[in-house]
């Protein structure tokens, strides 16, 4: 047994189960061994959850940076890192947990601080002001988007929201695109107001 594998196993329980499904019991049993023997590889759980981060980003593939336009290079590499945590049950949610320094996370984090920088960021410590903020919007607004999926259904809100909103007309031209939403809209218009 290995690390990977070990990773793998606790990928195939947060998939079925999501983040709460994920213990070093559950791993174990999953590769019909003892929990102790996991603390060989990952010290705790907690260690376990940011192998996993790093696994999900690594999904990306990829991470290369070109000569062409940083800013539309940082956008497309938002977009993919959103699209791995959403690939993923409770993605964000196990993201939002971890310090990871994996070597994926690293990789990701140095290919978007530069981008931010050849985008006109002088100041380094700026850029990673930029990159922390872009990455809490992306982590955000995936778990926002996963726990919403995660509903059985919906009491009708829509009704309510008028109702309690009536002398709020602004809100209430804006209903229709609170309550049908188009995410991947809602998350490419955020990014881009963020990147300027």
């Amino acid at each position: 047994m290995d690390r990977q594998e070990i990773v793998d196993a606790a990928l195939d329980l947060l998939d079925e189960g999501g983040e709460a499904a994920v213990s070093m019991r559950a791993v174990a049993n999953r590769l019909h061994v003892k929990a102790p023997s996991l603390y060989w590889h990952f010290r705790s759980k907690q260690d376990l959850l940011e192998a996993i981060a790093d696994a999900i980003v690594a999904e990306m593939r990829d991470l290369a940076v070109d000569d062409g336009d940083p800013s539309e290079q940082l956008f497309g590499l938002l977009v993919r890192f959103r699209t791995s945590l959403l690939g993923r049950r409770d993605g964000g949610r196990v993201f939002a947990g971890t310090f990871t320094l994996g070597s994926h996370v690293l990789d990701l984090s140095e290919a978007a601080v530069t981008l931010i920088v050849r985008n006109g960021t002088d100041d380094p410590d700026d850029a990673l002001d930029t990159w922390f903020n872009l990455v809490r919007f992306v982590v955000g607004s995936v778990i926002e988007q996963q726990a919403a999926t995660d509903q059985p259904h919906q009491v009708d809100r829509r009704a309510r929201f008028e109702q309690v909103n009536a002398e709020r007309p602004t809100l209430l031209t804006v209903a229709g695109h609170i309550f049908e939403p188009d995410e991947d809209r809602r998350f490419e218009r955020g990014v881009r107001q963020l990147m300027r």
